[in-house]
C-alpha cells in the first residue's frame, strides 16, 4: 500500500474545499499570468476555504517573498509556491501520541453536536483495528442519547462501554472505566465527556473531578486529551478549541464533517494559529470513515 492509499479517506474528505479553492486560484489566470490583484484574490480564496484572515496573510506574506515576479509564472508554478508554503506551516515537530505499548487513556472534550459520541466509537475501532483492545467508558451521562448511541456503537464494532444511569455522576463512571481498564485484557480506554460549554464553570469542574479520579484510580492522568471540531461551524470551530485550552490541557484536535464541507482550511489554522497537532480526521458515518492526519497529503489533497 502507497502513502496515498493509506490516506484515501483523508484526500476524499478534502474534496470539496479542494473544488472550491482550486476554481478560486483558477479563475486568478483567466488573463493568463498574474494580475496585479492577485494577492486579494489569493487572500479570498483561502479566507473562504476556512483560513483566518492572519494565517491567509502570513502565508500570502510567504508566497510574495518566493514568487520572483509576477510575468509570466503559471497557474501549476503558483500552486506549487502555495503549497510549500502551506506545508511548512504546518509540518510542525509535535511529540509523537503517548499511547503505545502500554495501557493508554483517552479523554475527549468538545461540545455537543459537533460529531463527538460517533468519534469516540470511530476511534475506538480505529484502534481496535491495529491490535488494541478497546474499552469505552460513556461519561456524558447528563445526555441519555449520548449512552445509547455508544451502546449501539459497540455492538457495532466489538467494543465494551462502560455506562452509568442517567444524571449519575460521570467521574464515577470514569473510575469504573480505568478500574476495568487496569483488572481486565484491555489496552486503551477512550472517555466520551459532556460538552456543555456555555456553563464554563460547571464543565471546568466536571472535567477537573473526572482527571482526578482518573489520577487517583490510575497513579497518571490521561495521556492524551482530544477536542473533537467540527469542520462545517468553521472559525467558531477554533473558538471552542481555545475556550477548552483554558478549561483543559489539549494535546490535539480531531476534526469531524471535513468531508460534508468546503473548510477544510480550518486545519491549517488549528497547527498555526493554536499551535495544536491535528490527530484525526473524521470523514464520514462509518465505523471505519476516519483517518490519521498526514500534513503531507492534506496539502497534496487541498490543492
Amino acid at each position: 500500500m502507497n502513502i496515498f492509499d493509506k490516506f484515501k479517506n483523508l484526500t476524499e474528505s478534502l474534496k470539496k474545499t479542494k473544488e472550491s479553492l482550486a476554481q478560486k486560484i483558477g479563475s486568478i489566470f483567466t488573463g493568463g499570468g498574474l494580475p496585479p490583484d492577485y494577492m486579494e484574490k489569493l487572500e479570498e480564496a483561502l479566507v473562504l476555504s476556512d483560513i483566518s484572515f492572519q494565517t491567509a496573510s502570513d502565508i500570502i506574506n510567504s508566497v510574495k517573498k518566493d514568487i520572483p515576479g509576477a510575468g509570466s509564472i503559471t497557474s501549476g508554478e503558483f500552486k506549487g509556491f502555495l503549497k510549500r508554503e502551506i506545508k511548512k506551516m504546518i509540518s510542525k515537530e509535535f511529540p509523537p501520541l503517548n499511547i503505545d505499548d502500554k495501557k493508554g487513556i483517552i479523554l475527549i472534550v468538545g461540545v455537543n453536536g459537533v460529531g463527538k459520541t460517533t468519534t469516540v466509537a470511530k476511534l475506538g475501532n480505529f484502534y481496535k483495528n491495529k491490535g488494541k483492545k478497546v474499552i469505552v467508558g460513556a461519561c456524558d451521562t447528563f445526555r441519555a442519547a449520548a449512552q445509547e448511541q455508544l451502546a449501539i456503537w459497540g455492538e457495532r464494532t466489538g467494543i465494551e462501554v462502560v455506562s452509568g444511569k442517567e444524571n449519575q455522576d460521570p467521574a464515577s463512571v470514569a473510575h469504573d472505566a480505568v478500574q476495568k481498564l487496569k483488572e481486565k485484557d484491555f489496552d486503551l480506554l477512550i472517555i466520551d465527556t459532556a460538552g456543555r460549554l456555555h456553563n464554563k464553570k460547571h464543565l471546568m469542574e466536571e472535567l477537573a473531578k473526572i482527571k482526578r479520579v482518573i489520577m487517583k484510580a490510575n497513579s497518571t492522568p490521561p495521556d492524551e486529551t482530544f477536542i473533537i471540531i467540527d469542520a462545517s461551524l468553521g472559525q467558531n470551530s477554533i473558538t471552542q478549541a481555545a475556550q477548552f485550552r483554558e478549561l483543559v490541557d489539549i494535546t490535539g484536535v480531531i476534526i469531524t464533517k471535513m468531508d460534508g464541507s468546503a473548510r477544510g482550511g480550518i486545519a491549517i489554522d488549528v497547527i498555526h494559529k493554536l499551535g495544536l497537532p491535528v490527530r484525526f480526521i473524521g470523514t464520514g458515518e462509518k465505523p471505519e470513515n476516519i483517518s490519521d492526519f498526514s500534513p503531507e497529503i492534506f496539502v497534496e489533497g487541498l490543492l
